[in-house]
């Protein structure tokens, strides 16, 4: 048995049994909050940017009017096509994207506490794509804006199994450097959440 399988198999043997959940009553955190206005100012705390939209096209208008010198873009949203400048489908390797400027997707879970976003495999053509992006761009619908993060997991349990899911909140950032906040230290410069 090689070090590597002993290991394992002595975590494997001392694993503690499982606790339950503890059972929370979700009504308790019922504030009556105004969730798009909590949600817009958590997204804004952590660096990103929310604007008010009513369809995609609007969407596509808007992006290409903040971003006017973008080179290589990529849209997920229905009816999109032509704003994209290349195709996935013809991608290897996720090191081809290194130099996507733009990309946008749809997510059908918001959180209000966090300023966060649910993005899972269904919404994503690559998981790399919101972290090798330079400006990240997501459309939510306030209707899909809960209050808690209690709430959010509720919902992603209920709603069967995903491969892969995380949640998003702000461009990429870190301040252990020196102490000084760096936005895009490992990821998008830019985060852009649309509400419809």
């Amino acid at each position: 048995m090689s070090s590597r399988d002993h290991i394992l198999s002595r975590i494997e043997a001392n694993k503690p049994e499982a606790l339950p959940l503890p059972n929370i009553d979700l009504s308790l955190f019922n504030e009556g909050l105004d969730l798009v206005k909590e949600f817009t100012k958590k997204v804004e705390v952590v660096g990103g940017n929310v604007i008010e939209t009513t369809t995609n096209d609007a969407v596509i208008s808007q992006i290409e009017g903040l971003f006017p010198d973008a080179k290589v873009k990529f849209s997920a949203l229905e009816n999109s096509a032509a704003f994209n400048t290349v195709d996935l489908s013809k991608i290897k390797k996720p090191q081809d994207l290194e130099d996507l400027d733009i990309l946008i997707i749809e997510s059908d879970l918001a959180v209000a506490e966090n300023g966060s976003v649910w993005v899972t495999d269904k919404q994503l053509p690559m998981r790399v794509l919101p972290f090798i992006t330079k400006h990240l761009v997501i459309v939510v619908s306030r209707e899909n804006i809960l209050p808690y993060m209690h709430q959010a997991y509720e919902k992603i349990s209920a709603g069967g199994e995903n491969d892969y899911g995380v949640f998003i909140a702000g461009p990429s950032k870190t301040a252990d450097i020196e102490q000084s906040l760096v936005i895009g230290a490992h990821g998008a410069l830019s985060l852009t959440l649309f509400l419809k």
